[in-house]
């Protein structure tokens, strides 16, 4: 469907810029609009929030020429060439039906709703209507996740056969955050797992299974939670999600040739690395002792100074991959990284398309479905609106 191009879509010049309205005044709303500075083409024209006065303060802030007091007022207005939904998981689908329903594109957070029924209902509206839709999973389009990809798919690592991403921090969410409830979206998987499990889909596919492991809050949503993904008798994908503890928010493919390493963090990476698997290429074990020896060393000495201390472990991740016989990609990225969604919008909105091939709907569906399948695992039943 990604290819998707219809008569009935907005098809908009090639001069004229796209002009975009936000639901929501959040943390992501404001890093969304802070991206599309550095975007050719584009403007943020309009922000919505549940009060006028949140929506004015956020306006000011950001240069935002029009303010408005509730949702509804934004679609409505016709100079709003297409939305992002910026709002809390929870009613991702009353927001993503509305815009549609008003005839406006949509650009939906992450993750796209609570549940695959939401999903399916918010899909199908889309395409009834003609209309561009598309989770905004900013990840896949930072330009070191697409060079991962393209690696993977020319085979340069040979086959793969493991794949492990982490996705966590230690928490410090008081006991009314929208995080402890299910109704609301809560969990590390909703929030956090979603970047791994897009990742995993992205690079390798759609798996033949999914088992899964959590520990629960007394409230039912997962502090910690790992999936398992099986793609063949030879490749295996582990997923961590964890909000009680931090992590080193990575991701590791191994092939049968070589491996990638996207440095922390994997969700918006500036640097990866790749090693090949070759005796040439490879220290010896002596080598590496030696190395080790000298680190051990460096790491000594700097701690009896703090300002050596500081610049030994801000150097050190940069050359980490040196030390272990393989090189370091740098593809530094314009912005803060949000504006690489919204260009394949623009993209996408200026070609008439209803779909983008890098984050089609039948993907995020499917991903969406797996987040159902493994909650179902924790608890043997349905919890509340999760799935």
């Amino acid at each position: 469907m990604g290819e998707t191009v219809t008569s009935n879509s907005k098809r908009l010049g090639t001069v004229r810029s796209v002009r975009w309205g936000i639901l929501g005044t959040g943390a992501v709303a404001e890093y969304f609009a802070q991206g599309l500075r550095v975007v050719a083409d584009t403007e943020v024209l309009a922000v919505a929030s549940r009060t006028l006065a949140g929506a004015q303060s956020f306006s000011q802030r950001l240069s935002v020429p029009r303010a408005y007091g509730s949702y509804e007022d934004l679609v409505e207005d016709r100079d709003v060439d297409v939305v992002y939904v910026a709002t809390p998981p929870h009613v991702h689908r009353d927001h993503c039906v509305l815009c549609l329903e008003a005839g406006k594109p949509v650009l939906c957070e992450k993750p796209f709703t609570i549940n695959a029924d939401e999903a399916r209902e918010v899909i199908a509206l889309a395409r009834k209507k003609q209309l561009f839709c598309m989770e905004a999973m900013w990840m896949r389009f930072i330009p070191l996740i697409q060079k991962t990809q393209e690696i993977i798919q020319a085979g340069d690592i040979g086959e793969v056969r493991m794949f492990t991403a982490d996705f966590g921090f230690l928490n410090d969410f008081g006991e009314g955050h929208r995080f402890f409830d299910p109704d609301l979206g809560g969990g590390a998987l909703l929030d956090l797992g979603v970047y791994p499990l897009s990742l995993a889909y992205m690079l390798l596919g759609e798996p033949s299974n999914i088992v899964s492991q959590a520990s629960l809050t007394e409230s039912g949503v997962d502090e910690q939670s790992t999936i398992v993904l099986k793609y063949s008798d030879k490749c295996l994908a582990t997923i961590h999600a964890t909000v009680g503890c931090n992590t080193p928010t990575e991701a590791l493919i191994v092939g049968t040739k070589g491996q990638v390493r996207i440095h922390t963090p994997m969700y918006r990476p500036h640097r990866l690395s790749v090693q090949m698997f070759s005796e040439a290429g490879t220290a010896s074990s002596s080598e590496r002792e030696a190395a080790s020896g000298l680190r051990s060393g460096v790491i000594s000495y700097a701690k009896r100074s703090r300002l050596l201390r500081k610049l030994f472990f801000a150097v050190d991740g940069y050359l980490a991959p040196l030390r272990h016989g393989y090189p370091s990609t740098v593809i530094p990225f314009e912005g803060n990284g949000y504006g690489y969604e919204a260009e394949e919008v623009v993209r996408c909105l200026k070609l008439g398309r209803c779909e983008s091939d890098i984050m089609p709907l039948d993907e995020t569906l499917r991903i969406v479905e797996a987040m159902d399948t493994v909650r179902r695992q924790w608890v043997g039943r349905t919890p509340s609106r999760l799935v």
